[in-house]
């Protein structure tokens, strides 16, 4: 399960006060962005209310070690942070520390007992009764609060990060990507901020996942002139599963890597004793690597022979190739 859906389980279980779970919640949305900027910024978190901030800082502790099982669990001890000296002398004793004791998550009273560090070495949760916010740690000032948050009702708008486009309710995600295929633009679709996609894709996925396969569909219907109805309702996923191709790319302005859907086969399972391929496509940028060969020989093993429904001209080279016909 990836962080996104962790998070979602996780704090649907969480039995604490709606000030320490919103805490938790922007923690673990620091990890999120750890994650996809490939950093590992360790998290205070911040509060006078001791009775507030145990119970919130246990929480993060048991959501890290339930998503990183295999790493070192003195990673994720509480560590008290308090470093009252001037610039010069906070970085020095900051650094003697970090030598003796380093981890990811640490605790102190006020801010101001760490306002001297250079900025932006931490993420900080502040947690106050009636007031909970969460930025990076600036030198001499208070952190600049951070107002994104990855909940349910953001995942399919992060499916365009880089894009503009119209913030009009009356605009669908499915228009958005038939707007952008009209108009010839044709890109790897990003998952979501700390989402990934499934191995298999099904009737039962996420919606923004069925959202990214039709998307590559209808790039394939535009290259192949074919046309397409499919779209993300359930009459049109039935016995249907997607083996997506996927590559790690980085965001347009460079703050993120994220999984991207690059590619597809899909096959229809309907006749479980004779399932046959329905659609191939990859991104021009991504052929001739071999990821669909790749992909063809691991569903061959699995299924057998995979009969073709209606193979254009460059299918049918693609079957001659890894099928060694002349």
């Amino acid at each position: 399960m990836d962080i996104r859906s962790s998070k979602e389980l996780f704090l649907e279980n969480l039995e604490l006060d709606n000030d320490q779970k919103r805490a938790v919640e922007l923690a673990i949305d620091c990890i999120i962005e750890n994650e996809a900027r490939e950093e590992d910024l360790p998290i205070v978190l911040i509060s006078t209310n001791s009775y507030l901030l145990e119970p919130a800082l246990d929480a993060v502790q048991a959501f890290f070690e339930q998503i990183y099982p295999k790493a070192d669990a003195n990673l994720f001890v509480q560590r008290r942070l308090t470093i009252w000296s001037s610039y010069e002398d906070a970085c020095v004793e900051l650094i003697k520390q970090l030598r003796v004791d380093s981890g990811l998550l640490y605790y102190a009273e006020s801010y101001s007992s760490i306002s001297m560090l250079p900025s932006d070495i931490f993420h900080v949760v502040t947690l106050e009764r009636g007031d909970v916010t969460r930025g990076k740690n600036q030198r001499g000032q208070a952190p600049e609060p951070s107002y994104i948050t990855y909940k349910k009702h953001t995942i399919e708008d992060e499916l365009f990060t880089n894009f503009h486009h119209s913030s009009s309710n009356e605009i669908t995600t499915e228009d958005k990507f038939y707007l952008e295929a009209d108009s010839k633009i044709l890109r790897p679709i990003p998952a979501p901020m700390g989402a990934e996609f499934d191995k298999e894709i099904t009737i039962n996925s996420p919606t923004w996942q069925k959202h990214a396969c039709v998307a590559l569909r209808r790039y394939q219907a535009k290259e192949c002139r074919d046309g397409m109805q499919w779209n993300v309702a359930d009459e049109g996923w039935q016995n249907l599963i997607v083996y997506p191709v996927i590559d790690v790319v980085q965001s347009l302005d460079r703050s993120t890597v994220r999984e991207c859907l690059i590619g597809l086969i899909t096959v229809n399972t309907g006749n479980p004793d004779h399932p046959y391929l329905s659609t191939a496509w990859i991104h021009p940028f991504y052929r001739r690597q071999g990821r669909m060969t790749k992909l063809w020989k691991q569903l061959t093993d699995k299924y057998g022979t995979l009969d073709v429904e209606e193979p254009n001209s460059d299918m049918q080279s693609f079957l001659n190739k890894v099928n060694n016909r002349p």
